[in-house]
């Protein structure tokens, strides 16, 4: 299940009450669409869900259950001395107060498949009743767990068959649409947007390469965009040798001199100056990278004060473009849809625009 299906059947997931628990392969965002499910949900319901992160790979038995202390009770004439606990850090939420505090919430156990086989049984009532001991999340929580497979090479451990019955599992599948749509609302740099829709082989692969080193997945291809816009906070990325080794380092030595080949290929295309200064004559791309590439970034630039040119000049792309950029902008700022330079571009492109709603 790609995770924009996941998204449309997630409120009725979370309001059934079932934990979840999500599996996929490295870096493809899991951690990232619970954060959005929260906050989907706190928009649904006019009031904020709680939510408290758990990396189950740091914890142990003690930290799910909290640590055992004495206190003296009296039970009629006799005082015993009785174990306590104390309260656990998922009873607390991210902002520090306690869940009961929260009407609804998440309790996420990240990295799930990567705690010790101690700490996956004690979890085992966490996920079926949300409680563990004496500490209980309110009925409005929902538990969410997430994990890579075994094949990944990730520290998976060992699986028990009475944890697995109780929550619903579900696989993540590897896909340039929905993570698009998430990079367009999340300002990733339009020039990685493109390479990654040009290339899901290489970004989507959904696998762990054969040697150990650097590899590309959606995370890593994120990070080096942050990596390398942040060597250079404007104008055109650089392809010295330093921004070659920085980029293996991060995604790998192919997918590095791939990355490079198509930034050098942005570096060839018409300068947003130029197309604002002429959109009727500016040059437009001849190859189909290029033309993808050039559409990407000019979704990542227009604002409503350059929509008039920038729709000009789209308008002298094929279709299927032209498509590409509505989507993309209106994801990135829907405000434009109220600009009288998009109203206009619609009405001229009704065929198109009445596809883009259907999908």
């Amino acid at each position: 299940m790609n995770f924009d299906n996941l998204t449309t059947i997630a409120p009725g997931l979370l309001d059934s009450g079932v934990s979840i628990e999500l599996q996929s392969s490295p870096g493809l965002g899991k951690s990232e669409w619970v954060e959005q499910i929260r906050a989907l949900m706190t928009k649904r319901d006019g009031f904020d869900w709680g939510f408290q992160t758990l990396f189950l790979a740091t914890q142990t038995p003690s930290d799910l259950m909290g640590y055992m202390v004495p206190e003296k009770r009296s039970f009629g004439e006799q005082t015993l001395p009785v174990s306590s606990y104390t309260m656990p850090p998922w009873m607390l939420t991210r902002d520090g107060r306690p869940v009961h505090e929260y009407e609804r919430g998440i309790l996420f156990l990240d990295e799930f498949g990567q705690g010790e086989a101690d700490v996956k049984r004690a979890s085992a009532e966490l996920l079926l009743n949300r409680r563990l001991g004496p500490w209980e999340l309110p009925r409005g929580w929902t538990v969410i767990a997430a994990s890579n497979r075994s094949q990944d090479r990730s520290g998976v451990t060992k699986s028990f068959d009475f944890v697995i019955n109780r929550r619903v599992q579900i696989e993540i599948t590897p896909d340039v649409t929905s993570w698009e749509n998430w990079a367009n609302k999340n300002g990733v740099e339009p020039l990685f947007v493109a390479f990654a829709a040009s290339n899901p082989h290489i970004v989507f692969e959904g696998k762990v390469p054969d040697k150990q080193g650097p590899f590309c997945t959606p995370r890593s291809l994120v990070m080096l965009s942050r990596i390398l816009r942040s060597i250079t906070p404007s104008g055109d990325l650089p392809t010295d040798g330093n921004t070659i080794e920085l980029s293996s380092g991060m995604i790998g030595e192919a997918p590095a001199q791939q990355l490079i080949a198509h930034i050098r290929l942005g570096h060839e295309l018409p300068k947003f100056a130029e197309i604002i200064a002429d959109p009727d004559n500016t040059k437009i791309p001849v190859k189909p990278d290029a033309r993808m590439l050039a559409i990407y970034e000019l979704s990542g630039r227009v604002d409503a004060k350059t929509a008039k040119p920038v729709l000009q000049y789209v308008d002298r792309f094929p279709k299927e473009f032209a498509a590409t950029f509505a989507k993309s902008v209106c994801q990135r700022i829907p405000a434009i849809v109220m600009t009288d330079a998009f109203s206009q571009w619609a009405t001229r492109n009704a065929t198109l625009v009445n596809m883009l709603h259907a999908a």
